[in-house]
């Protein structure tokens, strides 16, 4: 995968002018699971995980994650962004790198997931981190965020029972969205999520298996149980994510697409390429 439809200051041109009217949001896909989302003017700009710089491969580079794909922003480019919502602590969502390069000169918030707050206090200042609880809702401008439990593939908590992975359900505009983070399917999130009622899932269709989870590689949703679970719980669109950028824990999106159009035929759905953006509108 060696283009990118947009990039650069050309994806962040487009970002800019573009302009979000009735129940509708914007949402631009950075590759892996990094999600960037716009209301309209006074909604502001949100950022999920965000992985945009080599810093794997730079800091091993004997390792089998490599990217295949160059990131399509440089992390400075971010700095108007009104925040960052981390979904946990591997290294293609919680990026110190990206969060420093954007905490730079910016009023951004970085909410994270209670467990890890020390991980980013020396890149960030104090004031802009928000501990992300379960349940615990917050507003970041005009998107209304609530962190619930993930489990990759275990549900993980603190001492003080704060949890680890994390999923966030987020309102904005007439809108409801629900980003999963990395997660497998437990009886929790379907009954969580059906209630939520998602306009747009951003799910993970990568899967696991015994052969990555031997090398440490944990696993998440397969394309099967992405689908599955998008029809349990009511999503209108599913974007597939965390699918696309390492050659090693991928699946061929394809496999995704045919299920739905065998089991799910009216089940809307988009493929999204790194640096596309999608409108959605209610």
């Amino acid at each position: 995968m060696a283009a990118i439809y947009k990039s650069g200051e050309e994806l962040m041109n487009e970002v800019r002018k573009t302009k979000i009217y009735g129940e509708s949001v914007s949402f631009w896909n950075l590759g892996q699971a990094g999600i960037l989302l716009k209301g309209t003017e006074e909604d502001g700009l949100l950022c999920i995980d965000p992985y945009l710089s080599r810093s794997i491969e730079e800091r091993d580079p004997k390792t089998e994650f490599k990217r295949a794909f160059p990131p399509v922003v440089d992390p400075g480019m971010l700095r108007d962004l009104d925040g960052v919502l981390v979904t946990h602590g591997h290294d293609d969502h919680l990026d110190l790198l990206s969060i420093k390069e954007i905490a730079k000169g910016s009023d951004s918030m970085f909410a994270i997931p209670a467990p890890l707050i020390s991980l980013v206090q020396e890149h960030v200042g104090k004031k802009y981190i928000h501990a992300a609880k379960d349940g615990e809702s917050f507003t970041i401008k005009g998107f209304e965020i609530t962190p619930i439990p993930a489990a990759h593939t275990e549900y993980e908590t603190d001492s003080l029972g704060n949890h680890t992975f994390l999923g966030y359900f987020i309102e904005v505009n007439g809108i409801r969205l629900f980003h999963s983070g990395d997660t497998v399917v437990t009886p929790e999130l379907i009954e969580k999520v059906k209630e939520f009622k998602p306009h747009v899932a951003f799910l993970p269709i990568n899967g696991g298996d015994y052969f990555r989870t031997s090398r440490g590689i944990i696993g998440n949703m397969s394309f099967r149980e992405a689908a599955d679970f998008s029809a349990a719980v009511g999503v209108d669109l599913i974007v597939p994510i965390h699918y696309d950028m390492f050659p090693n824990n991928r699946e061929n999106p394809v496999y995704f697409v045919d299920y739905l159009f065998h089991r799910y035929p009216n089940q809307k759905f988009h493929m999204m390429v790194p640096g596309e953006r999608f409108i959605y509108h209610k």
